[in-house]
């Protein structure tokens, strides 16, 4: 039973090491070195956002955010899989807690993704709303010919 606990303790460690060493070594990895390399990356971006208008690459945001988001999603759901599979198979009560621990964080992940998409849904409508009735306070334009 211990040999299973310490097991899935690694597994678990395995799995956020996967999502957090990246995003630390990357930091380092895009780090000045000197002030010409600094320079060469600004004048990089900014060419780039030159090339894309705001919307492209608000777009492309989004679609990078939803691919991540569904990376960690579909990640929890196989993790929670594998966790009461083997809890099943191995009778282990320890494995079992592993994977009600993993359907917890599913179901809290699914709650605040739809917290946010609910909050977005608000902005936009309110954003809208309020476009909308600037223009329904513009003046009426007559054209008179003569």
């Amino acid at each position: 039973m211990e040999t299973s606990v310490i097991v899935g303790l690694l597994v678990i460690a395995a799995v956020w090491s996967v999502y957090l060493l990246p995003v630390v070594f990357s930091d380092r990895r895009e780090g000045s070195i000197n002030s010409t390399e600094e320079f060469d990356r600004w004048s990089h971006s900014m060419a780039d956002v030159q090339r894309h208008t705001a919307a492209d690459l608000a777009t492309s945001n989004r679609g990078v955010v939803r691919l991540r988001r569904r990376r960690t999603l579909v990640s929890l759901i196989g993790l929670t899989i594998v966790s009461l599979g083997f809890a099943w198979y191995a009778s282990s009560l320890a494995w079992l807690l592993v994977g009600l621990f993993f359907v917890s964080l599913v179901g809290l992940y699914m709650a605040v993704l739809t917290q946010m998409t609910q909050r977005r849904a608000a902005r936009l409508k309110v954003t809208h709303v309020a476009e909308r009735s600037d223009e329904l306070e513009e003046p009426q334009i007559r054209v008179i010919s003569s």
